[in-house]
């Protein structure tokens, strides 16, 4: 399997080098670029095409990297993007078009940086542990319809952990998750079809139904 070809977007010289040097020593991960602005960040997009843009939102001087984020997906659809935020944009993580979401306070833990961007480059949705941690049911929706174990499940799909992970810390068997997941959907009465992840499809209608932030 190739490295994750990956442009770092922040604007803070010190973080960026400390996402730099957390991430060197990963080989599935290729730093390809670096930008401290959203045009910068587009131009380089263009021409070298990553897989996955780790994207500083709250860019400092003129674009966003919200507004960078939108013209990179627009481009190129198949660029993940994965947010990287001081704060929680609940709106940003629901209305996105599956965008991944990390807090920068966690970035130290490298490896939910590096399951982010690898599950980016796969079309995956991947939200912090934290942020799931801060989210209940909302009352009167479908969510509250789920078992224990369903709600579990969905907080792991959503940390990025692969049916293999989920599967070992869970203590079932392989096959199980993808019925599982099939089961969360008719529970949440989400229409799937082949343009879209089924799941994609769970964590976003888990985010949608939940309150927290």
């Amino acid at each position: 399997m190739s490295a994750t070809r990956t442009i770092i977007v922040e604007d803070e010289p010190l973080f960026r080098q400390l996402i730099l040097s957390l991430l060197a020593g990963d080989p599935e991960i290729d730093v390809v670029a670096e930008a401290s602005t959203g045009e910068d960040a587009i131009g380089l997009a263009e021409r070298l095409q990553p897989e996955v843009v780790l994207m500083d939102i709250e860019l400092g001087g003129g674009m966003s990297g919200i507004e960078a984020g939108f013209a990179i997906k627009f481009a190129r659809p198949s660029t993940g993007i994965v947010v990287l935020s001081s704060h929680v944009n609940k709106q940003l993580i629901v209305n996105s078009g599956g965008w991944s979401y990390l807090l920068k306070r966690n970035v130290r833990d490298i490896s939910s940086v590096t399951r982010a961007i690898r599950g980016a480059s796969w079309g995956m949705l991947v939200i912090d542990p934290q942020i799931t941690e801060m989210l209940n049911p909302r009352a009167n929706t479908a969510l509250v319809k789920l078992t224990v174990d369903q709600l579990r499940l969905l907080e792991r799909v959503a940390h990025g952990m692969s049916d293999m992970a989920i599967a070992e810390e869970m203590a079932m068997a392989e096959p199980d998750i993808s019925r599982q997941l099939v089961e969360i959907c008719q529970v949440l009465q989400i229409k799937l079809d082949n343009r879209v992840d089924t799941r994609v499809a769970v964590v976003k209608a888990y985010l949608d139904q939940t309150r927290g932030f």
